[in-house]
């Protein structure tokens, strides 16, 4: 179920040019280990974040390019297209280099299930940690890898798998039979006194469930007020009564850890 998706970023703040060059060097150097990866996306907010420092790199007639939509070619290796906030798309089979992203943009692209590979020039290394923590992303070029976020409790993973395998995932939690089937899993895991962390739920469902970002941000919410003790609109019955058994059995059948 994992995304096979390399993942990366580089540590800088604000409007960094060199980190920029760096970005774009790593996209020559996918091409120049798979040529495969020769078509690549530009991911910025909008198209006046050409202006600035892509311009002064980049140079003013590639940036009248992308702006009209055509592609420019990098050291006569790379072939680059803009995406922006704007653009729907929903496949792009490349890298794509996120310069200074929102997390608008950040989940857009999260939400292309066949990205081969994605690297994060951050404006600020705290508006993207929780995409580098939900991607294990590895920081360029020194390729230091965070600990991971993914060391969820057994029962809590199959949890999550039964819960990935019931919603339907076009739709997230729309539904209220779906909304329903989130609420209850975390009410039985709460009651069974297995912690679980929202954030790093929200982490698990991007990167291993396939989930759209937006809905998964929408099961993190759900999780975090089951845990907090709140109430939740949309409860009722969901799950069999023995279902945390199921999840205990099936974690312990996977062998991956205690199930106590």
């Amino acid at each position: 179920m994992t995304r096979k998706r390399g993942s990366f970023f580089i540590r800088s703040e604000g409007a960094n040019e060199e980190a920029f060059k760096l970005g774009l060097g790593w996209l020559v150097q996918l091409v120049e280990k798979d040529l495969a990866k020769r078509r690549a996306r530009l991911a910025i907010c909008t198209k006046r974040n050409l202006q600035g420092v892509i311009e002064d790199v980049l140079g003013g007639s590639s940036i009248r390019m992308l702006g009209k939509g055509e592609s420019v070619t990098l050291n006569e290796k790379v072939e680059v297209t803009l995406l922006t906030e704007r653009e729907r798309i929903y496949s792009w089979p490349g890298p794509i280099l996120a310069a200074f992203p929102s997390k608008r943009l950040l989940d857009a692209i999260d939400a292309l299930y066949d990205t081969t590979d994605v690297l994060v020039v951050p404006w600020t290394i705290g508006e993207v940690q929780y995409w580098i923590d939900t991607w294990g992303a590895a920081e360029f070029p020194s390729g230091t890898r965070p600990a991971s976020m993914l060391a969820l409790d057994p029962v809590l993973q199959e949890a999550l798998r039964s819960l990935t395998e019931t919603v339907n995932l076009s739709t997230g939690i729309s539904h209220p039979s779906d909304r329903a089937a989130a609420i209850g899993a975390f009410r039985a895991l709460h009651g069974a006194g297995i912690r679980f962390d929202a954030t790093t739920v929200r982490a698990w469902l991007v990167a291993e469930g396939k989930w759209n970002p937006r809905d998964a941000d929408g099961v993190m919410e759900i999780a975090k007020k089951v845990s907090e003790g709140k109430r939740v609109h949309g409860e009722r019955p969901s799950w069999n009564t023995d279902i945390v058994k199921i999840w205990r059995e099936r974690a312990a059948k996977q062998g991956t850890g205690s199930v106590e």
